[in-house]
């Protein structure tokens, strides 16, 4: 009994560094972009501890395109179960980003918020959204995007549509960029308008409204929603396709990363939106991807004249 009893005190000599060790680190800010082809991705900034840093995720990731980076420099990070884990040499300034994970139906789209701190979200104009978040805390207007601050947790859902460059304050319009590594994200500034007003607020319930009733009869027309979705594709989505049919219809993504002469997270965004859309299938084999055709874009819809 004295040799257990001393086992445990000894063991309890080391909660207190386990507890430095294993810190929950609280964002400082938590961005969620939907882009103009309906891709969702998450920038997170936070101040990390010295050691073992376990950090709460506000959407569900798809796991491979986390990269963490601390001080300026790329981290190990793991991912189970919604929390993220990390070591940081010192308590320096941590970014993580990643492609949130969405569910698609019927050309409707949508993803879950879990966390509540305050989170922000940046839509652009080809983008319709189909939920508005209850516990707004502001609204503004960014480079032409739509930044909404709020308290989660919250669904989101939303519609991608084409051909539309308005300002409206549920659409808006970015240019999308090529990466050449870690795609990064400039926080909202303080420039924009500010639409505190709850007159501007209301206006901007009634075009909500007006968009779920638009967003609900597009949704019921299966032709019409066929050509929608191939409107959400761009060019490069549809350069990736045509390259994997030129391939016989199957294509190991390295291959097409050197046949397109993409980077490696950007061609990555754009398989997950093709397989997220079923357009492709993506196979493992080994650790190499295999990209199956499963289906072609219908042509681009034009309007008569």
């Amino acid at each position: 009994m004295q040799a257990s009893g001393g086992s445990l005190k000894e063991g309890l000599k080391f909660l207190p560094l386990l507890a430095v060790l294993l810190l929950a680190s609280q964002p400082s800010m938590m961005l969620i972009t939907i882009d103009p082809s309906g891709v969702v991705e998450a920038y997170l900034s936070l101040k990390t501890f010295d050691g073992l840093n376990e950090v709460r995720l506000p959407a569900e990731p798809i796991p491979e395109t986390i990269e963490v980076r601390v001080g300026g420099e790329y981290a190990v990070a793991i991912y189970e179960d919604g929390m993220l884990y990390f070591f940081s040499p010192v308590g320096e300034e941590a970014e993580i980003t990643y492609l949130v994970n969405i569910s698609a139906r019927n050309g409707i789209f949508s993803f879950s918020i879990s966390e509540g701190n305050l989170t922000r979200l940046r839509v652009s104009p080809q983008i319709i959204l189909l939920t508005v978040p209850k516990n707004i805390e502001g609204m503004e207007y960014v480079e032409g995007d739509l930044v909404i601050e709020f308290y989660g947790p919250e669904e989101i859902e939303y519609a991608v549509r084409t051909g539309v460059t308005t300002t409206a304050s549920i659409e808006i319009f970015t240019t999308e960029t090529q990466m050449t590594g870690t795609r990064t994200f400039e926080p909202p500034g303080s420039s924009g308008v500010r639409l505190m007003d709850h007159a501007i607020m209301m206006g901007v319930i009634a075009l909500l409204a007006g968009a779920i009733s638009a967003a609900v009869i597009y949704s019921r027309s299966k032709r019409r929603g066929v050509l929608a979705e191939a409107q959400g594709l761009t060019k490069l989505d549809r350069m990736i396709l045509e390259a994997i049919e030129n391939a016989g219809g199957s294509i190991l993504q390295g291959e097409l990363q050197a046949a397109l002469g993409l980077p490696k997270t950007t061609l990555w965004r754009h398989v997950k939106k093709l397989g997220k859309l079923g357009y492709i299938q993506i196979v493992k084999e080994g650790a190499l991807n295999r990209l199956i055709l499963l289906r072609k874009p219908v042509k681009e819809f034009r309007p008569n004249s």
